[in-house]
Protein backbone atom coordinates (compact mmCIF):
# COMPACT_ATOMS: atom_id res chain seq x y z
CA UNK A 1 0.00 0.00 0.00
CA UNK A 2 2.33 2.65 0.62
CA UNK A 3 4.79 1.65 -2.26
CA UNK A 4 1.45 2.41 -4.54
CA UNK A 5 0.69 5.55 -2.99
CA UNK A 6 4.29 6.74 -2.91
CA UNK A 7 3.85 5.86 -6.71
CA UNK A 8 0.53 7.41 -7.28
CA UNK A 9 2.27 11.03 -5.77
CA UNK A 10 4.72 11.02 -7.87
CA UNK A 11 2.96 10.44 -10.95
CA UNK A 12 0.75 13.58 -9.76
CA UNK A 13 3.95 15.92 -9.75
CA UNK A 14 4.93 14.85 -13.22
CA UNK A 15 7.18 17.21 -14.95
CA UNK A 16 7.76 16.79 -18.84
CA UNK A 17 10.25 19.62 -19.14
CA UNK A 18 12.57 18.34 -15.64
CA UNK A 19 12.17 15.10 -17.49
CA UNK A 20 13.46 15.93 -21.06
CA UNK A 21 16.50 18.41 -19.08
CA UNK A 22 17.56 15.10 -17.54
CA UNK A 23 17.67 12.87 -20.43
CA UNK A 24 19.56 15.88 -22.45
CA UNK A 25 22.16 15.30 -19.54
CA UNK A 26 22.88 11.88 -19.92
CA UNK A 27 21.01 10.73 -17.22
CA UNK A 28 18.46 8.00 -18.56
CA UNK A 29 16.29 5.77 -16.52
CA UNK A 30 13.69 3.25 -17.98
CA UNK A 31 10.72 5.59 -16.44
CA UNK A 32 11.42 9.43 -15.24
CA UNK A 33 8.78 11.86 -14.22
CA UNK A 34 10.93 14.69 -13.76
CA UNK A 35 9.73 15.32 -10.46
CA UNK A 36 13.01 17.11 -8.79
CA UNK A 37 14.85 16.36 -5.34
CA UNK A 38 13.12 19.04 -3.06
CA UNK A 39 9.28 17.28 -3.68
CA UNK A 40 11.30 13.98 -2.88
CA UNK A 41 12.32 14.96 0.41
CA UNK A 42 8.88 16.40 0.88
CA UNK A 43 7.75 12.95 -0.28
CA UNK A 44 10.13 10.61 1.88
CA UNK A 45 9.41 12.33 4.84
CA UNK A 46 6.96 10.53 6.32
CA UNK A 47 8.38 7.09 5.59
CA UNK A 48 12.22 8.15 7.05
CA UNK A 49 13.67 4.50 8.32
CA UNK A 50 11.78 2.54 6.73
CA UNK A 51 14.17 0.16 5.84
CA UNK A 52 11.75 -2.77 4.26
CA UNK A 53 9.59 -0.06 1.73
CA UNK A 54 13.28 1.63 0.28
CA UNK A 55 14.50 -1.90 -0.77
CA UNK A 56 10.94 -2.30 -2.48
CA UNK A 57 11.31 1.28 -3.78
CA UNK A 58 14.74 0.86 -5.20
CA UNK A 59 13.68 -2.52 -6.89
CA UNK A 60 11.19 -0.43 -9.38
CA UNK A 61 12.75 0.69 -12.28
CA UNK A 62 11.88 4.22 -12.00
CA UNK A 63 13.88 7.21 -11.03
CA UNK A 64 12.24 8.69 -8.18
CA UNK A 65 11.66 5.05 -6.62
CA UNK A 66 15.38 4.82 -6.77
CA UNK A 67 15.97 8.23 -5.47
CA UNK A 68 13.28 8.26 -2.63
CA UNK A 69 14.49 4.81 -1.77
CA UNK A 70 17.70 6.50 -0.73
CA UNK A 71 15.94 9.16 1.40
CA UNK A 72 13.80 6.66 3.11
CA UNK A 73 16.41 4.18 3.99
CA UNK A 74 18.10 3.61 7.50
CA UNK A 75 21.54 3.57 7.30
CA UNK A 76 21.91 1.13 10.32
CA UNK A 77 20.28 -1.91 8.40
CA UNK A 78 22.14 -1.16 5.64
CA UNK A 79 24.38 -4.41 4.68
CA UNK A 80 27.35 -5.09 2.76
CA UNK A 81 25.06 -6.98 0.17
CA UNK A 82 22.79 -3.93 -0.07
CA UNK A 83 25.68 -1.90 -1.09
CA UNK A 84 26.68 -4.59 -3.57
CA UNK A 85 23.39 -5.06 -5.10
CA UNK A 86 22.11 -1.31 -5.42
CA UNK A 87 25.73 -0.31 -6.96
CA UNK A 88 24.31 -2.19 -9.66
CA UNK A 89 22.16 0.25 -10.38
CA UNK A 90 24.97 2.82 -11.01
CA UNK A 91 24.60 3.66 -14.47
CA UNK A 92 24.51 7.39 -14.17
CA UNK A 93 26.10 10.13 -12.04
CA UNK A 94 22.75 11.04 -10.15
CA UNK A 95 21.75 8.01 -8.84
CA UNK A 96 25.48 7.26 -7.22
CA UNK A 97 25.26 10.82 -5.68
CA UNK A 98 22.03 10.40 -4.28
CA UNK A 99 22.79 6.91 -2.96
CA UNK A 100 26.21 7.62 -1.55
CA UNK A 101 25.30 11.36 -0.05
CA UNK A 102 22.39 10.46 1.40
CA UNK A 103 22.73 6.78 2.94
CA UNK A 104 25.51 5.22 2.21
CA UNK A 105 28.47 7.19 3.49
CA UNK A 106 26.04 7.24 6.94
CA UNK A 107 26.53 2.97 6.75
CA UNK A 108 29.00 1.35 8.58
CA UNK A 109 30.27 -0.16 5.86
CA UNK A 110 31.09 2.81 3.92
CA UNK A 111 34.19 3.56 4.69
CA UNK A 112 34.95 -0.32 3.20
CA UNK A 113 33.37 0.35 0.80
CA UNK A 114 34.91 3.71 -0.64
CA UNK A 115 38.23 2.15 -0.62
CA UNK A 116 36.89 -0.62 -2.46
CA UNK A 117 35.57 1.24 -5.02
CA UNK A 118 38.04 4.12 -5.17
CA UNK A 119 40.04 1.35 -6.61
CA UNK A 120 37.42 0.08 -8.99
CA UNK A 121 37.88 0.40 -13.05
CA UNK A 122 34.60 1.58 -13.37
CA UNK A 123 34.43 5.26 -13.42
CA UNK A 124 31.16 5.15 -11.43
CA UNK A 125 32.23 3.00 -8.89
CA UNK A 126 35.09 5.33 -8.33
CA UNK A 127 32.99 8.38 -8.25
CA UNK A 128 31.04 6.52 -5.51
CA UNK A 129 33.91 5.78 -3.42
CA UNK A 130 35.32 9.25 -3.62
CA UNK A 131 31.94 10.26 -2.25
CA UNK A 132 32.21 8.36 -0.14
CA UNK A 133 35.22 9.41 1.36
CA UNK A 134 34.75 13.03 0.97
CA UNK A 135 31.25 12.83 2.86
CA UNK A 136 32.74 10.40 5.67
CA UNK A 137 36.23 13.09 5.70
CA UNK A 138 33.52 15.59 6.60
CA UNK A 139 31.73 14.12 9.10
CA UNK A 140 32.00 15.14 12.81
CA UNK A 141 32.54 11.22 13.62
CA UNK A 142 35.87 10.41 15.47
CA UNK A 143 37.86 8.03 12.60
CA UNK A 144 41.24 7.09 13.33
CA UNK A 145 43.34 9.94 10.45
CA UNK A 146 45.59 6.88 9.28
CA UNK A 147 42.68 5.83 7.35
CA UNK A 148 42.79 8.66 4.98
CA UNK A 149 46.31 8.29 3.99
CA UNK A 150 45.42 5.53 1.27
CA UNK A 151 43.15 8.18 -0.57
CA UNK A 152 45.92 10.62 -0.87
CA UNK A 153 48.11 8.24 -2.88
CA UNK A 154 45.53 5.81 -4.66
CA UNK A 155 43.53 9.60 -6.55
CA UNK A 156 47.01 10.56 -7.44
CA UNK A 157 47.65 7.53 -8.99
CA UNK A 158 44.39 8.44 -11.50
CA UNK A 159 45.19 8.11 -15.16
CA UNK A 160 43.54 11.09 -17.31
CA UNK A 161 40.55 9.58 -18.15
CA UNK A 162 39.20 9.23 -14.17
CA UNK A 163 40.66 12.67 -14.06
CA UNK A 164 38.54 14.11 -16.64
CA UNK A 165 35.44 11.76 -15.45
CA UNK A 166 35.78 12.51 -12.00
CA UNK A 167 37.39 15.75 -11.31
CA UNK A 168 34.82 17.34 -9.02
CA UNK A 169 34.45 14.14 -6.55
CA UNK A 170 38.57 14.47 -6.53
CA UNK A 171 38.45 17.78 -5.80
CA UNK A 172 35.74 17.27 -2.71
CA UNK A 173 37.47 13.96 -1.87
CA UNK A 174 41.26 15.50 -1.49
CA UNK A 175 39.76 18.73 -0.35
CA UNK A 176 37.75 17.32 2.75
CA UNK A 177 40.60 15.11 3.71
CA UNK A 178 43.17 18.41 3.83
CA UNK A 179 40.64 19.95 6.23
CA UNK A 180 40.66 17.44 8.97
CA UNK A 181 44.25 18.12 10.00
CA UNK A 182 47.29 19.78 9.04
CA UNK A 183 49.68 16.86 8.32
CA UNK A 184 46.52 15.99 5.95
CA UNK A 185 46.49 19.16 4.32
CA UNK A 186 50.15 19.61 3.96
CA UNK A 187 50.19 15.90 1.76
CA UNK A 188 47.33 17.15 -0.18
CA UNK A 189 48.87 20.37 -0.93
CA UNK A 190 52.05 18.79 -2.06
CA UNK A 191 49.92 16.51 -4.62
CA UNK A 192 48.13 20.01 -5.66
CA UNK A 193 51.29 21.38 -6.27
CA UNK A 194 52.72 18.71 -8.42
CA UNK A 195 49.02 18.41 -10.14
CA UNK A 196 48.95 22.18 -11.25
CA UNK A 197 52.49 21.77 -12.94
CA UNK A 198 50.78 18.84 -15.13
CA UNK A 199 50.40 18.32 -18.95
CA UNK A 200 47.29 16.70 -18.01
CA UNK A 201 44.33 19.46 -18.51
CA UNK A 202 42.12 17.44 -15.60
CA UNK A 203 45.04 17.05 -13.18
CA UNK A 204 46.09 21.09 -13.52
CA UNK A 205 42.71 21.84 -13.52
CA UNK A 206 42.30 20.11 -9.93
CA UNK A 207 45.51 21.02 -8.60
CA UNK A 208 44.96 24.67 -9.23
CA UNK A 209 41.28 24.67 -7.54
CA UNK A 210 42.76 22.78 -4.63
CA UNK A 211 45.96 25.20 -4.42
CA UNK A 212 43.40 28.26 -4.12
CA UNK A 213 40.86 26.74 -1.37
CA UNK A 214 43.11 25.73 0.49
CA UNK A 215 46.80 28.14 0.81
CA UNK A 216 46.34 31.02 3.04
Amino acid sequence: MKLQRIIEEVKNRKNVSVSHNLTCLGLNYKVNYGVTIAELKEIAKPYKNDHELALLLFEQDIRECKILATMIDDPKEVTTKQMDDWSQDFFNSEIVEQTCSNLFWKSEFGLSKSIEWCLSADKLLIKAGLILIGRIASSQEIIKEVVFDPYIDIIDGYDDNIMAANKNNIGFALRQIALRNTTHKQKVLTIAEEMSISKSEHRAWIGDQLLFELED
